[in-house]
């Protein structure tokens, strides 16, 4: 069997270290997650994270990063827009359900982009080429299906994400049983009935 290059061992250290950072930062939360902690988590020394990531505003946004790319895209075959959004509500309940970490990494870093400029001014190209992205698909299922949409596509992209987000942080706070998958699902749906 070949030995991996170096830039494939480079990219597998980091990925190794960014793995440990989502169960750190999940159980400790960003400011109680330190170096050492991720270090021992991914078997690494910290000199490894020092060799990877410039400081903690680096490795946190490269964590922000590796999550979102993660996430749960809008199925851009849907039949219309409201059914977009319902799918959409099932698969975050779905993911949230069978990663609940990522409900606990999403409240974080939404935290530490209030807190650090650094942070925030680093992540915003990212989250807004996403979004855009999701407008995108969300006007493209509008135009084919005929339906108009209640706001312009990347102010109703806000809307969404915000309440998908909010519901799934109350699902994780109150438990299933209050804020059910149907609740999730229904109210996505509403964001279109009527437009």
């Amino acid at each position: 069997m070949p030995v991996p290059s170096r830039r494939v061992r480079q990219q597998q250290t980091r990925q190794a270290l960014l793995d440990a950072a989502r169960v750190v930062v999940a159980r400790r939360g960003i400011d109680g997650a330190s170096h050492r902690e991720i270090a021992a988590e991914a078997g690494m020394t910290i000199g490894a994270i020092y060799a990877n990531f410039a400081n903690k505003a680096d490795l946190i946004v490269s964590l922000m990063d590796d999550v979102a790319s993660d996430g749960t895209m809008l199925s851009s075959d849907s039949p219309s827009v409201q059914a977009c959004l319902e799918d959409l509500g099932r698969r975050l309940v779905a993911q949230a359900d069978s990663q609940p970490e990522l409900t606990l990494l999403s409240m974080e870093f939404a935290l530490a982009s209030m807190r650090d400029p650094d942070i925030r001014s680093r992540r915003l190209p990212h989250r807004e080429a996403e979004h855009a992205a999701y407008a995108r698909v969300l006007e493209q299922i509008a135009s084919r299906s005929g339906e108009r949409l209640p706001l312009p596509a990347g102010e109703f992209v806000e809307v969404v994400a915000n309440l998908g987000w909010s519901l799934l942080c109350s699902r994780a706070m109150l438990g299933p049983s209050v804020i059910t998958e149907e609740l999730v699902v229904k109210a996505l749906g509403l964001l279109i009935q009527g437009a």
